[in-house]
């Protein structure tokens, strides 16, 4: 997987960084690489990668990394390409979560829960999706319920049964 994460990464900086290569943030990279892939992989759990979800991405992303209009096409791009890879993702969040704090971990799940709920309707696979991750991510139960509760107030849907 290093070898992936590396390449990827290698990817983006040349994309973003043309010919500053040697001027780029590291963890700004694995920020773009960890919640962009992971975003994607949640919009194209149920097999339809909608609109609303790419517009969710985009504002996830521009909320969360300081990133321009530009740059933001060619991180997509690069994270469009890794997810399509059918990234491992005990591999993938395995490498990139040990260096996020628990409370990131827990902010990205509810981010993957935005994507989801986007089209106003959370989806079984997406749902699926989002508990391995968080999962992988070590968030307890509680939390992952919780952002799940929490995400779907805010888009106006039912929380009987969570």
């Amino acid at each position: 997987m290093a070898g992936f994460l590396d390449n990827f990464r290698k990817s983006i900086i040349s994309s973003l960084y043309r010919g500053n290569e040697d001027s780029y943030e590291d963890k700004d990279i694995n920020d773009r690489i960890a919640l962009g892939v992971l975003l994607w992989v949640v919009a194209e759990a149920d097999g339809k990668f909608l609109p609303q979800e790419e517009t969710k991405i985009r504002e996830v992303l521009k909320e969360n990394i300081a990133i321009s209009d530009q740059d933001l096409h060619l991180v997509l791009a690069s994270v469009e390409k890794a997810a399509k890879e059918r990234i491992d993702l005990y591999t993938f969040t395995n490498e990139v979560s040990k260096n996020l704090d628990y409370a990131i971990r827990a902010t990205i799940v509810e981010d993957l829960f935005r994507v989801a709920c986007s089209d106003k309707y959370l989806d079984n696979s997406e749902l699926e999706a989002i508990r391995e991750i968080s999962n992988l991510f070590h968030l307890s139960h509680k939390d992952f319920i919780e952002a799940k509760i929490k995400v779907k107030k805010e888009f106006g849907l039912d929380t009987a049964g969570f």
